[in-house]
């Protein structure tokens, strides 16, 4: 009977949604919201809390402001990672991840077409514009005529082993190394193959291979592994040099200057044909994979997280650089200078495209998703912190009207005493005595939030206690318990859902405010904490992408409730009727 009454009750404040404009349009926005938070891991694109990485072939030019150099980032050379260049009269070509090709030429990078599926590792261009590019799983390419970007032919090789680097002795032979101590001589005229065996025989991986100005050549490897082949009688020899650090590349100018970089920021230089290899100090610790020396022996070097040295008058410096992704070589052309490399990379406050909707955050988590998720947490709070108010509120302003005297005495300083409890503090008290959660949230909501609905029921019951209908049901026998929540309660109904409505836009707007504070539950996602991460980062004054989307969501929220609590208000007060 109480239930038939209460739905009875219930039946007027949905006929007035219905029939209000801005109402139903809060319905269905709200309703939008809803299916939104059930249907959260459908709608992503992405998972909310995983990294999102990102790989483009980096290309970084050097410039000059003032007496400062710099290397600014360009844009990017395709979405895959390049390995290596080399650069001869006035063409260069860069390789790099399942046979990513580029060609320099007049100021202009053009991409060609992939030679190879696999890998390339290093690539090496002859006097005469022939290109030999060499990668994984022994894969070799040749391109006739690299200044006109012909077809790449692909080279059988006699080995299976990764090839790593390449080098031209002459017009017609070239010298490739890889792991295992391979060492290969093609004449590329026959296609034909000589196996050089090394001197050391353990099986170690040679990195890279340079001609010198005498026409010997020099190959560096893991360890500090140094071999060198001479001309005169092509004899292979073990080098000493002043590290067994692994070392990842080495190049030498036609006027006798060398440099070799390797791991923790290893340096190796001379300055002519016959010397000594000096190791020299370096500004920075992480690995370096590429080196450039000019004629003139102004050296570069660069390597992993962007980094960027430069040598003028035997001391090595660290160059700003706008790049934070590694950086895997070099190429010089006389007048540009330009570093290449990229590996897979957080995609880091990257703005709104089609692969991420609203944008990524500073750990690369995909914003779209997280605020798909957040609804969830916002929703939650705002209908369970309301119901709980109402149903604080309601009974005390139910008990505090109906008896009066010393229990509304009693429970009315109590919400004066309520009143004068800040939110946020009592909100940070509750974290610190118990550990942030859920359910500390919505206590910190609904333990503060119910003083209001108190207030209202209990004027409300006041007026409605003294009516024939009570005092007739007092009459009759009626318990008091019985005439509070089957006589008077029905009647206070359009008052409860108008305070349920407003409560749950409120709890919404706390929820978020706890948790922009980090008093939210720990790695759960709402929109608050969104927020949070945006101001804890320091990025969320340029990226507005971040804040924006979780900005809105809460307003078009609580606008809808606002809306749905508009047309509410005029079954709890007839007397706006009158005015609209």
């Amino acid at each position: 009977m109480i239930g038939s009454r209460i739905l009875k009750s219930a039946q007027e404040p949905l006929r007035a949604m219905i029939g209000d404009r801005l109402s139903l349009v809060g319905v269905v926005v709200l309703l939008s919201i809803i299916c939104m938070a059930l249907f959260a891991p459908f709608l992503s694109t992405h998972e909310p809390l995983a990294v999102n990485e990102r790989e483009e072939g980096s290309l970084l030019a050097r410039s000059v402001d003032g007496e400062r150099p710099r290397w600014v980032q360009l844009p990017a050379l395709g979405e895959r990672t390049l390995n290596a260049a080399d650069y001869r009269d006035g063409v260069g070509l860069a390789v790099g991840r399942d046979g990513a090709t580029w060609r320099y030429r007049d100021g202009e990078w053009a991409e060609l077409e992939a030679p190879l599926p696999t890998t390339l590792i290093d690539v090496a261009i002859a006097p005469g514009g022939v290109a030999l590019a060499v990668g994984v799983g022994g894969n070799i390419a040749l391109l006739d005529d690299a200044a006109a970007g012909s077809e790449w032919l692909p080279i059988e090789a006699p080995v299976s082993v990764a090839l790593t680097g390449v080098t031209w002795l002459d017009d017609a032979t070239a010298l490739l190394v890889g792991v295992d101590e391979t060492i290969l001589r093609l004449d590329v005229a026959s296609g034909e193959f000589e196996a050089l065996e090394s001197p050391l025989g353990r099986g170690m991986r040679l990195n890279s291979v340079a001609l010198d100005a005498d026409g010997s050549a020099w190959m560096v490897g893991e360890r500090g592994l140094t071999l060198r082949l001479d001309p005169d009688d092509d004899s292979l020899s073990l080098e000493r040099l002043p590290t067994n650090r692994d070392l990842n590349h080495i190049h030498l100018a036609e006027s006798g200057h060398g440099l070799i970089v390797g791991e923790r920021g290893t340096l190796l230089s001379r300055s002519a044909v016959g010397e000594r290899w000096q190791s020299q100090d370096s500004p920075d610790s992480r690995a370096m994979r590429a080196g450039w020396v000019t004629d003139e022996g102004h050296a570069f070097a660069v390597g992993r997280s962007g980094i960027v040295f430069e040598r003028e008058a035997d001391e090595w410096r660290l160059v700003p650089s706008e790049e934070e992704r590694h950086l895997r070589a070099l190429m010089v052309t006389g007048e540009d200078y330009f570093a290449l490399g990229s590996d897979r990379f957080v995609n880091r406050l990257a703005p709104p495209s089609g692969e991420h909707w609203f944008g990524t955050d500073h750990l690369g988590r995909d914003l779209y998703s997280q605020n798909v998720h957040g609804s969830r947490i916002a929703l939650l709070v705002g209908f369970i912190g309301a119901a709980l108010v109402v149903l604080i509120g309601a009974n005390v302003g139910l008990i505090a009207g109906y008896f009066r005297g010393r229990t509304e005495t009693v429970l009315m300083r109590t919400v004066d005493v309520m009143y004068g409890i800040p939110f946020e503090p009592f909100a940070l008290i509750l974290v610190l005595l118990f550990e942030p959660s859920l359910l500390i949230v919505i206590l910190a909501v609904s333990l503060l939030t119910w003083r209001t609905v108190a207030r209202l029921i209990r004027s409300q019951v006041l007026s409605l206690r003294e009516r024939p209908f009570v005092k007739a049901a007092r009459v009759a026998g009626a318990s008091d318990l019985r005439i509070m929540y089957l006589h008077i309660f029905p009647n206070v109904m359009p008052l409860v859902f108008l305070e349920l409505a407003i409560i749950v836009g409120v709890s919404i707007i706390a929820e978020a405010t706890l948790s922009f504070l980090g008093l939210g539950p720990p790695q759960s996602i709402s929109w608050g904490g969104i927020l949070h991460n945006a101001r804890l980062s320091g990025a969320w004054r340029d990226a507005w992408w971040w804040n924006l989307p979780p900005g809105l969501f809460i307003m078009i929220t609580v606008l809808s409730v606002f809306f749905i609590s508009r047309s509410l208000e005029l079954v709890a007060n007839p007397r706006l009727r009158a005015r609209r």
